[in-house]
């Protein structure tokens, strides 16, 4: 029976486990016996950082943890007021245990009484440190000691000497401890190098995101970045700035001006000033904020008493914050007039016009058209050059800013375009929002739905985006015949998306109307915008209907250059739809070459990954998939991160990895409700057979494929189902009788489903699966007429595939001759891809066949012929001086996997390891 779940780390301990391992580590020190300590050497340990980096809750945890195991803390912190008065901090240490000092021999009693119980301010320091450290060792005859000291670098000097001279007296037999913590990089404690120290630097990413998410959850995409940018890492920042996104701004202002308020105000005028308006600056250099200041650009006097005191850094002409709640604070130092007339000003003395637009804009006291303008002239210079997060930041602010309501709603649109652009769903929701509150209009209320729409189908919210849909169906007929269809065809995407049967069945109610199909004829004969393409991508899946769209599409000049990425990716499915990997993969890569953002067309990108798998150009969609899988990560598009998952499984099953491969699948599988993704479950089976294949294991691979129909055998999608017929099929060839029987079934539905004008690939799919599973007086004529038709080569691994099961059937006949002859042109194949897993399965026909092992054969010229094309690469990347762990993220295997490929390669090679790989390869890095 497990226990209870962990106890969840305070906020400021995120991402401090090694630290809290050595605080950990010196209290069971301090509690341990006498000749037994729990670990060698001096039990003290410091701690220094930047302001708000967790010094303090560091602290608190080892007070806590050390009074649980019953050691008595005592505990003393630094105060600027209390620096210049001798003996402050250490009275303030002792004072729990200075009711021993009557057992402390004459001298050091008498020095201990008159410095912390009279007030002297001279006594004998001698005297002095050796009755504290006294004290507390009878103090440690009754319990354990820790002692904790925080601020140390405001200490008063006589007692931080006293704490020295202690601390370099400890050892693990006193039972007494110390852990203090101080403000800098450089430690507090001077004297003695030997302490062990703990320098805290920043979060890692993902501790901090997670500081962020548990302050405030629910931020914004474009807030929460914003937050994470301006908090560095620095937990406090962090707590501070994800306050103030959260419009909590006034706890932030105080406990800003706490920790550098004081700090700020002693400055002189001059210099606060020029503070001022570098915290209210947005990157201009130096000479622009004196200038805006009004002092003298020459002069850099003024900011020497800022620097010394840690606030900035002037660097290469521009200024920067050490901290970042410094800037906070000097910004909040100064009154709401100073902080407007200094954006002002530095709007008017800089050069650059997007941070003038802004800065007008944050001073902005009422709508303005002309600052609405400004605003609206760099959103459109941020979309020429490809920074649509930058665009939809500047659209936002100019609907803001606008005077008039049909300008306001205008600029929202394009906001909520250019968040969409960026695949910013938190953002494209906001602005979705707001537009439905300010205005009924309903093809202004059409259109930013579909948007909005997308989104969240770009983020795999399918049933949020039919929600949002369901909305704007009453606007049917009275929005323009473009927002007609496409809100028609978003429908039906959304709906094959999910594939809940009520979403199924909403869409066919959607697109049975009468208003729909007008819209829908209106668009497509018109073919004056982009609607028609989305509705054909969203409503035609018959093979034959889509192949002569396209060719029309394609005779009219829509693929030319003046195409968007949109319409190629929309090509791109047509493409898709009626089977042509040609022109699908032609399209797709056209749209993905002129993507300058992560937006819409990334629905695109995984479709091109898979069709370059099937296409046997590998090396390509590697590169696919590695652009694309950290970006969908960042952009928590988990549709396309999950659909890219897919062709990244099967890939590393093909190569001869399925653990990676079935890895890759159960991730993906965690990261989205699967049960509102249909299109994404069914991919994901797929991907999962082909590692169960792979790995020998048909009644796992048979389970996942036969997931992909319903159980009458259709089809549960129309292009991905049918496209599994022939893998089912080798599924069932290794299991029972009525499974076959049922595969048989689920054939002859798909064949019904397709009619009469099968695409070429579908052709030999479907005889791939009547050879294995139908008559077995007809097998071979359906292996030849799934060989036969020469447009087979560009599915490489599936007529590969043809030929292995050709050869196995040839050779369970007694034919073995012409067995080999098949399975050596499959192993051809096969080796030429990469195709580590079925090419291992080939030879072992071929064994069976009669044939020898033709590997070694052409060992004499090239010493890597004998390689498998995986253990080449593997070699020569080897050899170029990649590790393991590099070689299994670039070839998207795992490192075992890389290991057992090198260990397998050496004797081939003639070599007993790496480090001979150099004397075989006369270029390493050629290849």
């Amino acid at each position: 029976m497990s226990g209870p779940p962990p106890p969840v780390p305070p906020v400021m301990l995120l991402g401090r486990d090694a630290e809290l391992a050595v605080l950990d580590a010196l209290v069971d020190t301090v509690v341990a016996t006498t000749t037994r300590p729990a670990v060698a050497g001096r039990p003290a340990v410091v701690v220094v950082g930047e302001a708000g980096i967790g010094k303090t809750a560091l602290l608190t945890h080892a007070a806590g943890r050390a009074a649980e195991r019953g050691v008595r803390v005592l505990a003393a912190d630094g105060c600027r007021a209390e620096a210049d008065l001798p003996f402050a901090a250490l009275g303030q240490l002792l004072s729990p245990v200075l009711d021993l000092v009557d057992e402390l021999p004459t001298h050091p009693r008498a020095a201990v009484t008159a410095a912390l119980l009279e007030g002297a301010a001279e006594v004998p320091t001698g005297a002095l440190h050796l009755g504290a450290l006294m004290l507390l060792r009878r103090a440690a005859r009754r319990d354990p000691v820790l002692l904790v000291v925080d601020d140390a670098d405001r200490l008063d000097q006589e007692s931080l000497r006293a704490i020295v001279f202690v601390t370099r007296r400890l050892s693990g037999v006193d039972r007494i401890g110390l852990v203090l913590a101080g403000r800098g990089d450089v430690r507090p404690l001077p004297g003695d190098a030997s302490l062990p120290t703990l320098s805290l630097g920043p979060l890692a990413e993902a501790d901090a995101a997670a500081v962020v998410d548990r302050r405030a959850a629910g931020l914004a995409d474009g807030v929460r970045r914003e937050v994470l940018t301006a908090g560095r890492g620095n937990p406090l920042a962090l707590e501070e700035f994800a306050d103030a996104g959260s419009a909590r701004p006034a706890e932030m202002s105080r406990r800003v001006d706490a920790v550098f308020g004081a700090a700020i105000r002693e400055l002189s005028g001059t210099t606060r000033r020029l503070l001022t308006h570098a915290a209210v600056a947005e990157g201009e250099p130096v000479a622009t904020v004196h200038v805006a200041a009004g002092t003298d650009p020459d002069d850099l006097g003024p900011w020497g008493p800022a620097e010394r005191a840690g606030l900035v850094l002037l660097e290469d002409g521009v200024v920067s914050f050490r901290h970042p709640l410094a800037r906070a604070a000097a910004a909040a130092t100064a009154p709401a007039a100073e902080r407007r007339a200094a954006r002002l000003a530095l709007a008017d003395a800089g050069l650059d016009p997007d941070l003038a637009a802004w800065q007008r804009a944050r001073a902005s006291l009422a709508p303005d058209e002309t600052v609405a303008l400004a605003l609206t002239a760099s959103a459109v210079r941020a979309e020429s050059r490809g920074d649509p997060r930058a665009a939809a930041r500047a659209w936002r602010r100019a609907a803001d800013c606008s005077p008039e309501p049909r300008d306001r709603l205008d600029r929202r649109h394009r906001a909520l375009q250019a968040s969409y652009a960026a695949g910013d769903a938190d953002a494209v929701a906001e602005e979705h929002a707001t537009v439905r509150e300010e205005t009924d209009d309903p093809t202004v209320r059409v259109y930013t739905t579909l948007l909005a729409a997308a989104a969240l189908m770009l983020h795999a919210r399918q049933r949020e985006a039919v929600r949002r849909l369901q909305e704007v169906v009453p606007a049917i007929g009275r929005t323009t015949p473009a927002g007609t269809a496409l809100l028609g065809a978003f429908v039906r995407l959304a709906a094959d998306f999910s594939g809940v049967p009520e979403h199924r069945a909403l869409a066919d109610a959607v697109l049975a109307r009468p208003e729909v199909t007008d819209a829908a004829r209106r668009v497509l004969a018109e073919a004056d915008s982009p609607a028609d393409l989305m509705w054909l991508r969203a409503t035609v899946y018959d093979r034959g209907e889509a192949a002569e769209q396209l060719d029309r599409l394609l005779a009219e000049g829509r693929a030319g250059a003046g195409a968007t990425a949109d319409d190629l990716q929309n090509l791109g499915f047509l493409a898709d739809r009626a089977d042509d990997v040609r022109r699908a993969v032609d399209l797709f890569a056209r749209a993905h070459d002129r993507m300058h953002h992560e937006g819409p067309a990334a629905f695109g990108v995984p479709i091109l990954a898979a069709l370059l798998v099937e296409h046997g150009r590998w090396s390509e969609a590697d590169a696919v998939i590695a652009r694309w899988t950290p970006v969908a990560d960042e952009r928590g598009m988990d549709r396309v991160a999950v659909e890219l998952a897919a062709p990244r499984a099967v890939l590393a099953a093909l190569r001869g990895d399925p653990d990676t491969a079935h890895a890759v699948v159960a991730a993906a599988r965690r990261r989205v409700d699967l049960a509102d993704n249909l299109f994404l479950q069914l991919r994901l089976h797929s991907a999962a057979a082909h590692a169960a294949l792979v790995a020998g294991d048909r009644n796992r691979a048979h389970r996942h494929l036969r997931a992909l129909f319903a159980p009458d055998g259709t089809p549960l999608h129309p292009g991905l189902s049918p496209r599994a017929v022939a893998l089912l099929a080798a599924a069932a060839g290794g299991i029972g009788p009525e499974e076959r029987r049922d595969v048989a079934r689920v054939v002859d539905r798909v064949r019904a489903t397709l009619g009469s004008r099968p695409s070429a690939h579908l052709r030999l799919l479907l005889h791939h699966a009547d050879a294995l599973v139908g008559d077995e007086a007809h097998s071979e004529h359906h292996f030849r007429l799934a060989l036969a038709d020469p447009t087979g080569q560009d599915w490489p691994v599936e007529r590969a595939s043809v030929r292995l099961h050709y050869g196995e059937w040839l050779r369970r006949r007694r034919r073995p001759s012409e067995a080999r002859e098949m399975l050596e042109a499959a192993l051809e194949a096969f080796d030429t891809l990469g195709a580590a897993g079925p090419a291992e399965r080939v030879r072992s026909e071929l064994r069976a066949a009669g044939a020898a092992d033709q590997r070694d054969a052409a060992a004499g010229e090239d010493p890597l012929t004998e390689l498998t094309p995986q253990q080449r690469e593997i070699v020569r990347l080897a050899a170029s001086g990649l590790r393991n762990r590099e070689i299994a993220e670039r070839l998207f295997l795992s490192p075992r996997t890389v290991g057992s490929h090198l260990h397998h390669a050496y004797p081939k090679l003639g070599i007993s390891g790496r480090h001979q790989l150099g004397s075989v390869l006369r270029d390493p890095s050629s290849g």
